[in-house]
């Protein structure tokens, strides 16, 4: 099977690398010309990757064709090609809801949305698609963790999310910097703290859904250091706070859909 990029961003690098290193992927990968230093740079890492001078070549020559520009190039970008009834095409676009993509990408109707996150690179992290679809996932899976769900209001919630990414790496950098304020080398700051966050997220894969709810309770010995430094996070308000900034990225992709 051949698949396609149209756009190729940091995303579909992860993703084709992913597909490369850890999936063993050695069918056809046509990508755009787009983004030339990164295509280029995949050509030459990877002998089945062949670089297209328009993106009606990528659509011609690909079964499946993974969309990957900026929402608002989406429609410019989309309708202009010749897409066929007997393609899949997966959308890793924020903000485009199923409806216009079918209408752009008419007369194909397998359409699905797709949230890789940048660690599918070494086959680690959520994948969450809609609608579900077996083959995309019996393909997704070998370089991450898919989650399909039906509903695309509730898909939005999985892009919501998605926007913890950068609080993510500034806290993990703000709690190397104030080991490095108190006199510790930064590279072992470093290595302590990114080891440390990277430990305790295994931790959270391994628990139900139910028993994930009940991780913090039980680190948390009556006068301890785990409940003295959570109770002071929660008196100044970073759970309310969490919430109020994952509801107004919510509301924005609700929005644009």
């Amino acid at each position: 099977m051949t698949i396609g990029f149209i756009g190729t961003g940091v995303i579909s690098e992860a993703m084709i690398r992913g597909l490369s290193d850890v999936a063993g992927y050695t069918d056809q990968i046509m990508v755009s010309k787009r983004s030339f230093d990164r295509s280029k740079r995949l050509s030459e890492a990877y002998s089945n990757i062949t670089i297209c001078e328009t993106n009606t070549e990528v659509v011609d020559q690909s079964d499946w064709v993974f969309v990957g520009v900026l929402p608002d190039q989406v429609a410019m970008v989309l309708q202009a090609l010749p897409f066929k009834t007997t393609q899949k095409v997966i959308s890793l676009v924020a903000g485009v809801g199923l409806k216009d993509l079918k209408r752009y990408l008419y007369p194909c109707e397998d359409v699905i949305r797709a949230i890789p996150m940048p660690p599918i690179e070494f086959g680690k992290g959520p994948l969450a698609i809609c609608p579900s679809d077996d083959a995309f996932e019996t393909f997704a899976n070998k370089i991450g963790v898919v989650v399909s769900i039906d509903d695309e209001d509730q898909y939005n919630l999985f892009g919501a999310a998605s926007a913890l990414m950068s609080d993510f790496f500034a806290q993990i950098a703000s709690v190397s910097k104030w080991m490095q304020l108190h006199g510790l080398d930064p590279t072992a700051s470093a290595r302590y703290a990114s080891a440390l966050y990277e430990s305790l997220a295994f931790l959270t894969t391994k628990e139900s859904a139910e028993s994930l709810t009940r991780m913090s309770d039980a680190c948390q010995t009556p006068g301890g250091l785990n409940e003295q430094f959570f109770n002071f996070r929660q008196s100044c308000g970073v759970d309310q706070s969490l919430h109020d900034g994952l509801n107004q990225i919510l509301k924005r992709l609700e929005s644009s859909d």
